[in-house]
């Protein structure tokens, strides 16, 4: 195994939200994705596009923390959005 630092994984430590948040557990569990991961990565690209860097992080680590969306209502209010 090759435990030299390279650029790259210093890259990949620092794009870990592991190190700064609690990864709520429901996050963790096996699932069926709805999507690729090659159509988030462009949906993500457009995000950062429109609304900036900041904001898409900031919603990311909203996700990981628990503090999803969960049900839109009729009225529009989102439960379970903080």
């Amino acid at each position: 195994m090759n435990k030299e630092m390279t650029v790259q994984k210093l890259q990949r430590i620092l794009a870990n939200p592991f190190y700064c948040v609690n990864i709520h557990p429901m996050m963790c569990e096996e699932h069926e994705p709805l999507i690729d991961e090659e159509i988030w990565i462009k949906s993500a690209i457009r995000g950062i596009e429109e609304n900036g860097a900041e904001l898409f992080l900031k919603n990311l680590l909203e996700n990981l923390k628990g503090n999803f969306v969960e049900n839109p209502n009729a009225s529009g209010v989102v439960d379970g959005y903080k």
